[in-house]
This record gives structure tokens, sequence and C-alpha cells, in this order.
């Protein structure tokens, strides 16, 4: 039988029954379109008093300069799903400035993908099993091709949308700073030329030969090597003597003084195992030109763009210098508060099986304590009870040298400390020893735990903006720390720990540009948008806002005056309200009409 709904309805029921079900058609593709063009298309109107959902104009000329200049497409997946990324204030604003920037531009595109339920979509960005990608990161890549040599380029930064956000010390959000951030970390994914890792080489260091592949070395630093290429560096050689004779040559030849200096794409400098001593020539210590190899060292880490990575044999006077120690290169490492001791660390209990067929291969312990460095690292992967062994062969011990304390202001800076901080110890059963008189290793009493592996690090507060920049040096007290023998060995962590340390002590930024942002209110000085009249919470869980003068309100009001809410609230509601008007309207004229 067919079904007939029309049948001896009249003309006019059938027109308004027509007109009704366009009418919810419509009002169906209407929701639709808004979810789709509203939300994601960007076609809203940002009515908050901050402009925290519009794109400034310096931003816009600043991301047109960018694109238009690149050759290469950059993505910004946000991880979690859109629903949420708009439901969280905070990751809804850096969300919907991605939007309209991708709006702009064609090499700019912007997807989401959910972490937690689907971790396998970014696994591409765990270069090792330490890498954790929570549903607050923001991933933001970049790939090019070299047009000279047609190799592919790809780089990325995974970043908390938190970043993007300014706190005071009561750990309030008081700013939305997302501009400046944003570009920042654009110009350094796309404007920099690759990073470069420079291994030392005229000391009689243990270093990776990049113009003779046949070198018996690069075996012994191969997988560290392998290490860096995956944290994206490129490897490249130097020699800090010939630095200061090219410097010397060049100044003779133009008259003028040049200082040595190391090369400005290198943002990490690896000593490895030095036998000779640093050069210092004390006949030239009153010269004004004069520039050892260690202050060399020094002018580079307090250039704040570089790093430095340490293995030194704990018992340097064994070394190839006639019997006698390190000594400017061990003063340098101390102005930085690193004192190597030149103890021996053994551990009968802890240790594993070597070819000398000794036990100076030990099991380390971690450092558990929270709000460490060190516990920063590699916290939630020590913490584990099946987490695999750091091991390390062949150690010395390694104390602090600005005595009682950790740290220690830098000569004539207030604003600048330099702080030392253990990174791996042996366990509590290990053995110190010292060489008597004769050169022979003697037990010491005060055996037990100690730093095998240390950070000296330079803090320094911008005065400005209280903003914090660093600079690190890391030491090993063992001269086979970067082999390829334990690195390579993938039961033990040390891969992965030393992946993890790589990528946080070697930061090279390019900055946006301080204007940014426009009218002076969101600019490098001033801190970004700051918001109007409240602040929120940086653990807002809740999203509660608190409100000047007292009392709360909804994160989804932030920024919205009261005379704004109230036209929100009238926007809101004018689509329903004539609907139902139309109705009425029509229900009354088929009853009495």
């Amino acid at each position: 039988m067919k079904i007939k709904p029309f049948a001896g309805k009249s003309t006019r029921t059938k027109i308004f029954t027509v007109i009704s079900l366009v009418a919810i058609l419509l009002l169906i593709v209407l929701n639709l379109w808004i979810n789709k063009f509203g939300i994601y298309g960007n076609a809203y109107i940002d009515m908050t008093p901050e402009g925290l959902y519009t794109l400034t104009p310096e931003m816009e000329d600043a991301c047109d300069e960018l694109f238009d200049g690149i050759q290469g497409d950059v993505e910004i997946i946000f991880c979690n799903d859109r629903d949420y990324l708009i439901k969280d204030m905070g990751t809804r604003v850096v969300y919907y400035m991605a939007l309209a920037m991708a709006k702009r531009h064609d090499n700019l595109t912007v997807s989401s993908v959910n972490v937690t339920m689907n971790p396998t979509a970014v696994a591409q960005y765990k270069t090792t099993s330490l890498t954790e990608i929570d549903s607050r990161d923001v991933i933001i890549s970049y790939d090019s091709k070299n047009a000279d040599t047609g190799v592919n380029n790809s780089r990325y930064r995974i970043v908390s949308a938190d970043n993007f956000w300014r706190v005071w010390s009561d750990n309030t959000v008081y700013s939305y700073d997302g501009e400046y951030q944003m570009m920042s970390y654009l110009l350094s994914l796309t404007l920099v030329d690759r990073p470069a890792a420079y291994f030392v080489t005229d000391h009689g260091e243990t270093y990776y030969d990049v113009t003779n592949p046949e070198n018996p070395m690069n075996k012994e630093t191969g997988v560290f090597v392998d290490l860096l290429h995956d944290r994206g560096f490129e490897v490249k050689n130097l020699s800090i003597s010939q630095l200061a004779a090219d410097a010397k040559a060049e100044s003779e030849a133009t008259g003028k003084t040049v200082i040595p200096q190391i090369p400005d794409d290198c943002i990490l400098l690896i000593i490895n195992n030095p036998k000779t001593d640093f050069r210092y020539d004390a006949s030239q210590a009153t010269s004004f030109t004069y520039v050892s190899e260690t202050e060399i060292l020094d002018r580079y880490m307090t250039d704040e763009r570089g790093s430095i990575m340490v293995s030194l044999d704990y018992d340097s006077a064994r070394l190839e210098n006639g019997g006698e120690r390190l000594r400017n290169f061990e003063d340098f490492l101390a102005e930085w508060g690193i004192e190597c001791t030149g103890l021996k660390v053994t551990d009968d209990v802890n240790f594993i099986d070597n070819l000398r067929g000794d036990n100076s291969t030990i099991i380390a312990d971690y450092e558990l304590e929270e709000e460490t460095y060190a516990s920063g690292i590699y916290g939630n992967f020590a913490s584990m009870t099946s987490a695999p062994r750091f091991i390390i062969d062949d150690a010395g011990a390694l104390k602090t040298s600005f005595g009682v304390g950790q740290e220690s202001n830098e000569p004539g800076s207030a604003q600048t400390l330099r702080i030392f901080t253990p990174f791996i110890y042996s366990m509590g059963d290990s053995l110190t020893y010292a060489k008597d008189e004769y050169g022979e290793y003697k037990a010491l009493a005060d055996d037990g735990k100690q730093i095998v592996a240390a950070l000296g690090s330079r803090q320094t507060t911008d005065q400005e903006n209280g903003n914090l920049t660093f600079s690190y040096v890391f030491c090993a007290a063992s001269p086979t720390f970067f082999s390829s023998d334990i690195l390579g060995n993938t039961s033990y962590a040390n891969f992965d720990i030393i992946s993890s340390l790589v990528q946080n002590i070697c930061r090279l930024e390019s900055y946006a540009d301080e204007a940014l942002g426009g009218d002076g209110a969101n600019n490098k000085r001033l801190f970004g948008k700051v918001l109007v009249d409240n602040k929120i919470r940086a653990e807002d869980t809740n999203k509660e806002i608190y409100v000047e003068g007292g009392g709360t309100q909804p994160v989804s009001e932030l920024g919205l005056t009261a005379p704004r809410r109230n036209w929100a609230m009238v926007v809101i509601f004018t689509i329903p309200v004539l609907i139902a008007i139309a109705g009425v309207v029509v229900s009354v004229k088929r009853k009495y009409l």
C-alpha cells in the first residue's frame, strides 16, 4: 500500500508543509555551515577586547613575508579532537590562530589528531622511547627540498599549548603571547640553516671524521652520530687551534683585530675524551687581542647560542701530555661548576662484565627527586619498575667547584647564575679509589654514591621581561661515554637518555619581530595581548576565571564585557525567536484565516 502524506489535504496545507520541511532542512544546513565555516573556517565575530581570536596586522604581514618566501610546506598538528580543542580555553585561542593563518596561506595546513586514542598517528615525531606527546601539545613541522641537492629537509617542534600564554608568579595567566611564540617557532624551523654539531679534533679527541669515512674512529662514534642525525644535526669537525691561527692571520692581513669564534651554525660542541690540554700562552696574557682556547669556548657559551658535551678521562694525568693533568681545560670546567676529582669509581655489586675483566663498567643510579633537572629529562622513564639500566664504563667521580652551594653568580653580573646539577650517579655500593704516591690506586674510606655525570648551566635573567636563557656544559667522567658499544646496545637506556638530553640542551631560536602584535600590546616587551579585566589560572581544570573586583566568570566569556555579553545573547537567540514567531503566525493563519 502506497503512503500518500498529502491525501485529502488542502493546497494551503500542502504548501505550508513543504515550507516547513524546507525550513527544517535549511536550519540543518545552516547548522552544518556554522560548524564547518563558522568555527573551522573562522567565520565568527571576535568580541574579546584583546582581539584574542583575530590576527593583528603585524602578524598578517609577518606571515605573508614568511610563507611567501619559504620553499616548503608547514603543518600544525593539534594533538586532540577539535571539539576538545575548542572547549578548552588554552587550546582554543591557539587553534583559532592557526586556522586564521592557514586561511591566508596555501602552504600551511592545520590538522588535529587524538593522540590518546591514536598514538601511532604521531609516532614519526617520537624519535626516542622517552618522547611523550601530550593531548595539549602542538606539533609544528616544516618539509622542504633543497633546490641544489634535491635532499628533503624535515624539521619539527613539539610545544605545549601552555607555551603560548604568559603566567604570573602566582600561577595565573595574564596575557596571550601566541603570535610572537608561533612566529618564533616558525622562523626557527624555516629561516635557520640546518644546525650543526661539531666534534673538536685537535687535542687527541675521539671524533667522527666527516672527511674520511674509513677512519677507524668513525666506528667508535658512529652510533652517537646517528643519534645526532636523528635530532636533525649536520655533523662537522672543528679545530680550535686552527680558528685561532686563522684569526691571527686575518688580523695581520687586515690590520684589524679579529677574535676567533665558533662557527655561527654550531649549537653543540663535542669534546670527546681529549688527551692533551687546551692551549694557553702565558706570554700573551697582557695582550688585549690574545684569546686562549678555553676563552674561545667561554665566549661561545656566554653568547647564549650553544652547548658543550664533554667526555673526560677521570685520570687525565695518564694521558699523552707527559703525566700532567689537563689543567687549562679542567679550569674551564670548574668555572661552570664541574670539578674533576681524579677518583676512580667501581662497584663490586652493580657492574657489567667487560673485556678488561674487572668491575669498572658500572650500573648507574638515576636521580628520582622531583623538580631536579635530571628527573625532568628521564624521571618518568627511570621510575618504571622495569626501566632499562644506564651504563657507565671506566667511570670517575665529579663534584661541584662552587663550595658548599651548587650555584654561583657570574662575576660582574647579578642577573647571571652558573649552576651545578648532578645528572647520573653511581650506586650506593660503589667504591672510590685515589692514586697514592707510587701511582697505584688505593681504596678510600668514603665509599658510596658518587656523581659520575653532571651539568653546568648558565642562567641569565632578562631585566626587561624576566625571561630566562640558558647555556649548558655537560660532562661525563668517562672516556668511553659516547662509545658505540654502549650507545648501540638497545638493552641499555643510554641512547634514549642521551638523545633526550641533547634535545633539551640544544636550542636554536630565531625570534619574531618585537613589533609583532600592533598597537604596542603584543610585543616582546609587553608580553602579548594582556587580558583586560581578569586572569585565568594556569591549572584551570574547571576553567574558573577570577574577575577584577571579586567573583568568578565562566571561561567561555573570557574578555567579554557586560554589554558585549548582552549583544552576544541577542545574536544567539535571534534566529530561534524569529523562527518561533514565524511558526506562531503560520499557525494562527491556518486556524483563523
